[in-house]
């Protein structure tokens, strides 16, 4: 009779500090969203732009790199350095062009940002709703391959505890 009161207690307790988890894959849910679609074809077409652009410059280097080296023989030793001036700031050009289309605070950053960003709010929101329904203490995010967790009960942060020890711990 005792181990079935203290198997009760055991349980009771397991149940009481078990918390519900719930995973999310939202590449699957983005894929499954129209306006995904259109955000990706936006941001498609604008890249399919920016490349054109890029390839437009790159092409006029190499006929200016095709020319200089046609007239070589005929141009003064003047005008060989002033035309391979131009050449290397068209490179440099070039070089600022595809940083500021593709760098780490280009406009492609920024497109996707402005065009898949509110999407992902509306999938956070979505899974915030869900989790609070469904009583789950956390939610974790599967897409992309990694487990990430996306939502947890701000009851089961235990930050302040944490710093607060360490705050004693260095005194």
């Amino acid at each position: 009779m005792k181990q079935k009161i203290s198997f009760a207690l055991i349980f009771v307790g397991i149940s009481i500090f078990a918390q519900r988890f719930g995973y999310v894959d939202t590449d699957y849910v983005l894929k499954n969203l129209p306006a995904y679609q259109q955000a990706q074809d936006r941001l498609n077409k604008q890249t399919e732009h920016w490349e054109i652009e890029i390839t437009q410059h790159q092409s006029e280097l190499d006929e200016m790199i095709n020319a200089l080296n046609n007239e070589k023989i005929i141009l003064s030793e003047e005008k060989i350095k002033e035309r391979e001036k131009e050449i290397v700031e068209k490179k440099k050009n070039i070089a600022d062009l595809e940083q500021k289309r593709y760098g780490p605070k280009g406009d492609l950053i920024s497109a996707q940002l402005s065009f898949i960003k509110p999407l992902q709010d509306q999938i956070y929101n979505a899974v915030n709703k869900v989790a609070k329904r469904r009583n789950y203490g956390f939610v974790f995010d599967k897409g992309n391959g990694d487990l990430i967790l996306i939502f947890s009960d701000p009851k089961y942060d235990i930050s302040e505890e944490v710093l607060k020890t360490l705050k004693e711990n260095n005194k």
